[in-house]
């Protein structure tokens, strides 16, 4: 299976849920209120930091199965009962922290009122189990992405988040919106999840033969799932830090403006996702010269993919999202959505070498930068809020992704892919966003005239480093096609099946 192919797979599965979830925010801001669905989005945080009770387990499962590519299939199948069977038993443990940790942030550290603290203290049980269901799907699909099946994977996951964002939303429509019932109906969409995976891996792994633990499997899961647990623990840190920081300094309110363009910017790194998923399991069995090839095609492709809509998204942003949420937080959140798009670009390029690391069986490397970065992240974003309010955050958020782009394109031994391209259209980009903050306000069709500029200039862009492989398959004019040749700077890679 090529890696063209997988990651079209892992497009398709991003951007059926991401449109879906982009077109229910609005609902949900005017159903449950900006307040609960900043204590909503707060649950969701809270769960996805608690997910390093899987010890690193879903990662490692697809590490581990990928390199057992052409071991026998009774091999594969114990690595596999080993990872889930453990994953099980820490979950139930998880579960109960949990429960503790999101009882105490709820009922003392979040500024809530007091009707709101008491639906969401009344809520912690249900986010508590959320923890078990959520660490389970990381070993069933990470098992299934180890065996590159990338279709099967990506259809249960659109279904299964396309249900958990319309279950809760059709919830608070029809019977309430009581955070209690939101947390349940998402519930449900998960456990259609784990029902799916369970179906496939049985077919994959046996799982109607008696379940082969091993220690020895166990022992070497856990080398590679310890360090993933500790990326686990501080990465999730270093990203939901500015929300609670926010959510105790400025309340509920000022967390929904920061969080909303946050996480809808955010979605583009699904597409850094999906091609990083499709590049993992080679790279956890290739050598380097393979390893920088692949590098340098994954940095291509996501540059051809990600950089004409960031240049047309960041010039129509402010009306975009006054038409989106509406002209009061529309225009607040407006600013802080265009310095998401420039971190959230770079965010891009540096899930490369994080996966070159993770997959090459480094993750210790990810975990001790990450960590180094912990404190001095943590002092400028308390000041940059301090003095500059929400956009200090935003842009110091910004620079933490400046820094993760350098350390680890250094330590993943793959060389700065493209790097005077992506300097160069950093400053254009840079540039653009200076433009839009300091001066005035431009007239729509103005907006509208710039962002075809400024789409046409990054689809040229793109495809001067777009994968040939990619590019033939384009319906592209010959005339455009020889324009094209003498300009061409992409880095073939011969086959990259």
């Amino acid at each position: 299976m090529s890696i063209g192919k997988n990651t079209a797979y892992n497009l398709v599965g991003f951007i059926i849920p991401t449109v879906l979830g982009l077109a229910t925010v609005p609902a949900y801001i005017h159903l449950i209120g900006p307040a609960r669905y900043g204590v909503l989005s707060l649950v969701w945080l809270i769960l996805g930091y608690f997910g390093l009770f899987d010890l690193g387990l879903g990662r490692a499962t697809t590490q581990r199965i990928a390199e057992l590519r052409d071991a026998p299939r009774a091999e594969r199948a114990k690595a596999f009962h080993t990872a889930l069977v453990t994953n099980l038993a820490i979950g139930a443990v998880g579960c109960l922290i949990l429960w503790i940790a999101a009882y105490i942030i709820f009922s003392r550290v979040v500024s809530l009122t007091p009707d709101l603290r008491a639906e969401a203290v009344s809520a912690t049980p249900l986010v508590a189990l959320a923890l078990p269901i959520a660490t389970t799907l990381g070993v069933l699909s990470g098992a299934l992405m180890g065996r590159e099946k990338f279709l099967l994977t990506n259809r249960i996951s659109a279904t299964s988040t396309t249900l958990f964002q319309i279950l809760p939303l059709l919830v608070a429509w029809r019977i309430g919106v009581d955070l209690r019932l939101l947390v349940t109906a998402s519930l449900l969409a998960r456990g259609f999840a784990v029902f799916s995976l369970w179906r496939a891996c049985g077919r994959e792994f046996a799982l109607d033969e008696p379940v082969a633990w091993d220690r020895a499997q166990l022992m070497r899961l856990l080398r590679y799932g310890s360090w993933m647990t500790l990326s686990s623990m501080t990465i999730p840190f270093l990203a939901f830090t500015d929300r609670f920081l926010i959510g105790s300094i400025l309340g509920p309110v000022a967390v929904t403006i920061y969080n909303v363009p946050s996480e809808a910017v955010k979605r583009i790194t699904g597409v850094a996702g999906s091609v990083a998923s499709a590049l993992f399991p080679r790279f956890a069995t290739e050598g380097r010269e393979e390893a920088v090839k692949l590098a340098t095609y994954g940095a291509d492709l996501l540059y051809a993919l990600v950089t004409p809509a960031m240049a047309v998204g960041l010039v129509l942003m402010d009306p975009l999202m006054r038409l989106w949420l509406g002209q009061n937080i529309g225009a607040q959140a407006a600013p802080l959505a265009r310095i998401f798009m420039l971190a959230y670009w770079l965010n891009t390029f540096l899930q490369i070498p994080f996966t070159r690391l993770q997959a090459g069986g480094r993750p210790d490397l990810v975990t001790k930068i990450m960590a180094a970065e912990l404190l001095p992240y943590i002092a400028g974003l308390y000041w940059s809020l301090k003095t500059f309010g929400l956009a200090g955050g935003a842009w110091a958020f910004f620079i933490r992704m400046v820094v993760d782009g350098v350390l680890l394109s250094w330590f993943a031994d793959t060389g700065f892919p493209r790097l005077r391209l992506m300097l160069g259209t950093l400053a254009a980009l840079l540039g653009l966003e200076a433009w839009l903050t300091l001066g005035p306000v431009p007239a729509l069709p103005t907006q509208i005239a710039l962002a075809a500029l400024a789409g046409l200039v990054g689809t040229l862009a793109a495809l001067l480093v777009m994968p040939q492989d990619l590019l033939d398959r384009l319906p592209l004019p010959q005339a455009l096609r020889r324009m094209l040749r003498p300009a061409r700077i992409s880095a073939p890679i011969g086959n990259p099946s």
